[in-house]
Order: C-alpha cells, then sequence, then structure tokens
C-alpha cells in the first residue's frame, strides 16, 4: 500500500452565509444555530463553535455565548449535519452476507453492539434477533466504531470461531483518521500493555506494569499537515485497544470522546472496522467479508480538509 496525499475535493461544500434579522434581543450564538439549524446535533454545532469554524462580521468566533445581534453576518463553512434518528429496526442495508451459519453486518456508528448493564439503549443483537432469530453475537465493537460485525446461527459456527479467534488466525483490518500532533512514521508497531484506567471504569489505559499484552500493526496510507489516514491490524483483541494504542503515541483518534483532549470538528469516531478474514477449516472454507468505507472517511467533514477518493489503495 503505497502513501498519497488525499486530493482536494473538486467540489468543496457550499459556505452558509446569514444575517441576523428579527431578534427581539441579543442572542447567544449556540442558541442562534439552533434556531437557524433545528436538524442539526447540538455536539456538531458545539464542535463548529469550538473549532473556530463560525465567523461573525468577518471575525471567528470559538465562545458559544457569543452574542449574535439584529445586523451580524454569520457565516460558516458548510450546512451542519442533522443530527442521526434513533435505531428503531434493522436496517436491510446493513447486511453484507447471510449464508446459513453466519450474518455479517456493517455496524453503523452509535448503535451499541449488544446490551450492557450500564444502559437500555438498544442495541445491534437485538435488532438482529428481532429481524433473523435467534442469533449470538461473537465479536464486539465499541458503539462509535462502524464495521463489519459477526453473527452467527450455529454452535458450529461458535466452535469453529472460538477455535480461530483463540489460536489467532482470524485477521481483521480497520482504517481511522487520527489528529497529527505526533505525526506517525510510516509504519510500525504498537506494543504496549493495556490495563484498566486507574480513575474511570468507562476507560482503558497503556500501561508499563500490569494489564494484558497488546499489539498493533499500522501503515499509514493517506496524510495532510494535521491528519493521517491508518491502516490497522490488531493482533490482539484487547477492549479500546486501538483508540488506547494510537492517543499511547500522542496521534489520538479525531472525534474520540474519551481518549483525546483535542475537540477538533468531527461528525464521529472515525475508526471503521473494514474488513474480517476468517480461515479455511473442516467445515468452512476461507473468507473475507468487507464493510465499505463510510462517506466520513472519503468526503469532506465538518473541520477536516479533504477527500479520500481511491478506494483501491484499501484493496
Amino acid at each position: 500500500m503505497s502513501k498519497h496525499r488525499p486530493p482536494r475535493a473538486s467540489e468543496k461544500p457550499a459556505a452558509v452565509r446569514l444575517v441576523a434579522r428579527d431578534l427581539h434581543a441579543p442572542v447567544r450564538l449556540d442558541r442562534f444555530l439552533r434556531d437557524q439549524f433545528p436538524d442539526a446535533g447540538r455536539r456538531s454545532l458545539q464542535s463548529l463553535i469550538s473549532g473556530g469554524r463560525v465567523s461573525i462580521n468577518g471575525k471567528l468566533v470559538r465562545l458559544s455565548s457569543w452574542e449574535v445581534r439584529n445586523g451580524d453576518r454569520v457565516e460558516l463553512p458548510s450546512a451542519p449535519r442533522a443530527k442521526p434518528r434513533p435505531f428503531t429496526a434493522f436496517d436491510e442495508s446493513w447486511l453484507i452476507a447471510d449464508d446459513g451459519d453466519f450474518i455479517v453486518v456493517n455496524k453503523p456508528a452509535g448503535l451499541l453492539a449488544e446490551p450492557t448493564r450500564y444502559t437500555n439503549a438498544v442495541s445491534l443483537l437485538k435488532l438482529a434477533e428481532a429481524r433473523f432469530g435467534k442469533v449470538t453475537l461473537f465479536h464486539r465493537l465499541d458503539r462509535d466504531t462502524s464495521g463489519v460485525i459477526l453473527l452467527t446461527r450455529s454452535q458450529t459456527a461458535n466452535r469453529y470461531l472460538d477455535h480461530a479467534f483463540q489460536q489467532r488466525t482470524v485477521a481483521k483490518e480497520y482504517i481511522a483518521v487520527v489528529q497529527a500532533p505526533n505525526r506517525l512514521e510510516a509504519s510500525g508497531v504498537i506494543d504496549v500493555a493495556i490495563g484498566h484506567h486507574p480513575d474511570r471504569r468507562d476507560m482503558m489505559a497503556a500501561v508499563e506494569t500490569g494489564g494484558k499484552p497488546a499489539t498493533t500493526h499500522y501503515q499509514i496510507f493517506a496524510e495532510t499537515d494535521a491528519l493521517q489516514w491508518v491502516q490497522l491490524q490488531p493482533h490482539t483483541g484487547r477492549t479500546h485497544q486501538l483508540r488506547v494504542h494510537l492517543a499511547h503515541l500522542d496521534a489520538p483518534i479525531l472525534g474520540d470522546r474519551l481518549y483525546s483532549d483535542d475537540r477538533r470538528p468531527a461528525t464521529r469516531l472515525m475508526l471503521h472496522a473494514l474488513r474480517i478474514m476468517l480461515p479455511a477449516a473442516e467445515a468452512f472454507p476461507e473468507r473475507t467479508f468487507s464493510a465499505p468505507i463510510p462517506a466520513d472517511f472519503l468526503a469532506p467533514a465538518e473541520g477536516w480538509p479533504s477527500e479520500f477518493g481511491e478506494n483501491s489503495r484499501l484493496g
């Protein structure tokens, strides 16, 4: 896989220019934008403001509390994205393959893989059971990670996968967009143990002693001055492994609310499970399943610069 600079988008999103009118009194900038874009998510608007993507009368404004007055000219680089609709049923567009023993799904970002004791939010497993009947979710993805995930119907398939995962003969590939305060080398191996965070139960941490061994191979396949696009191959399966390893190298994943202090605008956690490769066994042929790269990774999104348009480089 050769490294290259993402080409500039041929058509940039149209800038949005607003003039404040008919205000009975000055209003906060965040309130003004919510009134103008009622379908936009609150977090998306806050990210635009804090990321210096909103100007008033030609001056960049980073304060949500800035007062907008009649006659003020408010400009954004593009219209904010609408907040995602709640998940209520299995979407057939998620289905990658259904071959009897396996159901392969492209999980959207924002959907829990399975129920947890901490929330009653809807999950992929529950939606899949309503659509396909009794199934087993054999591995997980973080809620905010999109991409390929496997469900099984039979004990034979479960035993096959259990053995393959134990022997580490299942290969996974992810792609991520990372912030680059510390630019990653063109390729490398991250071999750092991971343990529980000392203060927060929802986080893990890179540790020098204790913890469990964790290894990730990575390769840069595109970059700009501020961001890098990374192919990742985890050789262990620790909780939050890719997120912790990249943050440990001071190259956190764009949009990571847990492991990054940078509030650069992002529509989501920019981590996608691209591909899973299953080994051949007596009853099963070798197979590879892939999930299409989300549009957010290919087209300009709020706060990051350009289009990455040559999918073939990932193949």
